[in-house]
């Protein structure tokens, strides 16, 4: 991820040197590497570093180099195959569309030829996009995937109206005020340019309008949009090293990564690594489990797709509910309450649009809370007039903690354990507080020192 960003920074240089000398380019590379968000998400292991280079390094390709046949069919397929890894690569379509008109504007006597050979860009990159996706397809089980239906994937993508994370980009702006400075002064800046180079420049800064209508706004985006905006706002970066000098601009820009690493909770590692050590103690031998996030990496997770809105809204069009199917099944040993949808579910409530009915109802009877986001499969048994039938979905050893109990007539004390079988069996538990039985070979207690706080940083 680290080398998709360094290219991206180098072809956000070459890019640059098209507008200004070669000390405002490197500055314009330095800005966006230490542009805000940029300084912590820009090797994040996600869709955004990859397609970025891609596009970045297609954007130079078809903006400074004459387009030959092998240099349109690299364009086209590094495009192609941006749009495979993430659909919002549709975002820097106005950047392609300034510099198309400024190649026309260079070639009025060819411009037919010209035209031809910036058409078949678009023509390339969805004959890539095509065939790789069907490769890819080949051998998955698209349905099983959870694929939302277009009214979903619209809602996923747009949300339900424009700056719905309006505080990351607020914030954004703030831990970037060179970038911030450079767009508020790119229009004066652009003034000064060719007519040929303002049009480059101001549809470099086009991608800056999704802002206004795309839901996920997060950190991780500015990584995405903020590339080309770079590379347009380098006329306005250049100005202001004329009006500040060089070394005032680089202090100015070494603010935010300073303050970003004096502030950044370095102690939630420490307590992530608890949580999978402790996982590991609890279950030795690989379980299944349910969470938002993957954070116990080598065990299976039952639903490996809920890790965003596409991925929730996907589970919910499907109406099947999965996640209480496989607790039927005794496939779910502990579940993470590391998501709202998940939480609510094993905290007895409901969340509108994530999960099933059933699937509700099945985390809410069948785990136990055991310390912070971990609930251990189990029940919890509490005292009532004659017996009780208590269903069981896993097959084993199932330890007693709070109190004696009757269980299909045999007495079991306190801490003790029994061997039960997946189905339905009598309990009698008339007397004292509720009892808990885990469905574990021994009652689980906390170790001594076990780190308590957040596990998570808001990006």
């Amino acid at each position: 991820m680290l080398c998709f960003e360094l290219v991206a920074v180098a072809m956000i240089v070459r890019l640059a040197r098209e507008f200004v000398d070669h000390k405002a380019a490197l500055v314009t590379g330095i800005a966006y590497l230490a542009g805000g968000y940029i300084f912590t998400q820009g090797f994040s292991f996600r869709t955004d570093p990859v397609a970025t280079a891609a596009l970045m390094m297609a954007l130079y390709l078809f903006a400074t180099k004459d387009l030959t046949i092998g240099r349109l069919l690299t364009v086209g397929v590094l495009v192609g195959l941006a749009g495979l890894v993430t659909i919002k690569s549709i975002f820097y379509a106005p950047c392609f569309l300034a510099f198309a008109i400024r190649r026309l504007m260079d070639s009025p006597a060819a411009w037919r030829a010209a035209a031809l050979r910036i058409a078949a860009v678009p023509i390339v990159a969805l004959l890539t996009f095509v065939v790789v996706l069907q490769l890819h397809r080949i051998g998955l089980d698209v349905r099983a995937a959870g694929v939302p239906s277009l009214e979903g994937w619209v809602s996923a993508f747009l949300g339900d109206g424009p700056g719905e994370r309006t505080t990351y980009i607020f914030q954004q702006m703030e831990l970037a005020p060179v970038i911030t400075a450079g767009v508020l002064l790119s229009l004066l800046a652009v003034l000064r340019l060719p007519r040929r180079n303002a049009i480059a420049a101001l549809g470099l800064l086009l991608p800056l309008l999704t802002l206004l209508f795309y839901r996920n706004t997060f950190p991780y985006f500015f990584v995405f949009l903020l590339a080309p905006v770079c590379v347009g706002i380098a006329p306005a970066i250049g100005l202001l090293l004329k009006l500040s000098g060089t070394w005032i601009a680089l202090a100015v820009l070494a603010i935010s990564p300073v303050s970003m690493l004096r502030d950044e909770r370095y102690h939630v590692l420490e307590r992530q690594e608890a949580l999978v050590g402790e996982v590991h103690r609890l279950f030795p031998q690989p379980v299944g489990y349910l969470a938002y996030a993957g954070f116990i990496a080598d065990y299976p997770r039952i639903l490996p797709h809920l890790i965003s809105g596409v991925g929730l809204q996907g589970y919910y069009d499907r109406k099947i509910p999965v996640i209480a199917q496989e607790i039927e099944r005794g496939n779910v040993a502990f579940a993470l309450s590391d998501s709202k949808s998940v939480r609510a579910g094993l905290h007895g409530r409901t969340m509108p649009n994530s999960l099933q009915p059933r699937d509700f109802t099945m985390l809410h009877e069948n785990f136990v809370h055991y310390h912070g986001i971990i609930w251990i499969a189990g029940k919890t048994i509490c005292p009532a007039q004659g017996e009780q039938s208590v269903t069981l979905y896993r097959t084993g050893p199932y330890s007693i903690d709070g109190g004696p109990i009757v269980i299909d007539g045999a007495a079991a004390a306190n801490g003790s354990t029994r061997i039960l079988q997946a189905g339905q069996h009598r309990v009698v538990h008339q007397s004292g507080n509720c009892i808990r039985l885990w469905a574990l070979p021994k009652v689980p207690r906390v170790p001594q020192g076990y780190p308590d706080g957040a596990l998570f940083t808001l990006f």
